[in-house]
């Protein structure tokens, strides 16, 4: 869905395959080229528990990121997709939205903390992955299990370097870290299962996380691709409110050089992006973004594992 990339680290190497029988997808210490089938999978040194905050699991010092985010269909004709993609790391991210670094090069800078609030994030930097030695390999897949099946981010070695866990139909990926939208329901809970891989036990932290509401956008038009918008005029955009939910509503207008508002709303159906900063962006195609979310942190042995899990509607605005 991307419409700009910048700064993506290439030449990724998978690790490990998913098993059907055993909650494992493979020993972190071994590899291919990128291109080969990836090897069959173990499980931890032990079978898996069920484990949560307040069952005495002691929490490491990694801090990691986990993306579960559903993208509907596009006007532009673009299908459904399920973008799922997490690492751990010893510095903060900076970004909340590992999968759009992993799968497009795009680099989303947090939202405004405070409610009802927009900010102008320029032409983000490109993503800093900075030295490889603050990447942690934190087992062997990250899996979210509900009730329309399984979705698992499989280990990978970006640059055969940086580790991290992503769900993708890549020839060289089992089949079973392959994307399915399907399994992402709106409004239901998943389990957590964190894979320990060789000489770690495997942790599940049962219905550990929620999908917010699935988001319906009124206005603008969402459902014509390319639509004007006069950047001099006020955009307001609205929809279906459910505030009774621990949403955050997440905006973002990015015109066609990279140049990116940020919007923090509340999610009670409506918020305006003044005409005074969409003129300072560039006219011609842009894209729009909105998502409801929720996120969770839960403690696991390798460290704070934050997950957010989105609803994203994409838009394709020609700003005037």
């Amino acid at each position: 869905m991307s419409l700009w990339a910048c700064g993506q680290p290439s030449e990724d190497t998978a690790v490990g395959e998913a098993d059907t029988q055993a909650e494992s997808t493979g020993d972190a210490s071994s590899g291919t080229d990128g291109t080969s089938g990836t090897t069959a999978p173990t499980t931890g040194g032990t079978a898996p528990s069920d484990s949560s905050d307040d069952t005495g699991i002691v929490v490491g010092e990694a801090k990691g990121l986990l993306n579960f985010t559903f993208y509907p269909e596009t006007a532009g004709g673009l299908p459904a997709e399920l973008g799922m993609a997490g690492a751990w790391r010893t510095e903060p991210f900076s970004t909340d939205d590992f999968f759009a670094v992993q799968a497009w090069g795009m680099h989303l800078p947090p939202p405004p903390a405070e409610d009802n609030t927009i900010v102008n994030n320029s032409i983000p930097a490109p993503y800093e992955w900075g030295k490889d030695e603050t990447w942690v390999v934190g087992g062997n897949a990250l899996k979210l299990r509900g009730e329309a099946g399984e979705s698992l981010a499989c280990l990978l070695l970006v640059q055969d370097t940086f580790p991290v866990y992503f769900s993708d139909d890549a020839e060289f990926f089992d089949p079973l870290c392959a994307p399915d939208p399907a399994k992402w329901v709106a409004g239901a809970d998943y389990d957590l299962i964190a894979f320990g891989g060789e000489g770690k036990d495997d942790i599940v932290l049962p219905a550990a996380v929620t999908a917010p509401p699935a988001l319906t956008v009124t206005a603008p038009d969402i459902g014509t691709s390319l639509f004007e918008h006069d950047r001099a005029t006020d955009m307001k955009i609205t929809w279906d409110a459910n505030g009774g939910q621990p949403n955050r509503v997440v905006i973002r207008v990015i015109d066609t050089y990279g140049q990116m508002l940020t919007a923090h709303a509340v999610d009670d159906g409506s918020f305006t992006i003044p005409s005074a900063e969409l003129t300072q962006l560039a006219p011609g195609p842009a894209t729009l973004t909105i998502a409801r979310e929720q996120s969770f942190d839960l403690g696991l042995p390798d460290g704070d594992l934050r997950v957010v899990l989105r609803y994203e509607v994409w838009a394709d605005p020609d700003l005037i």
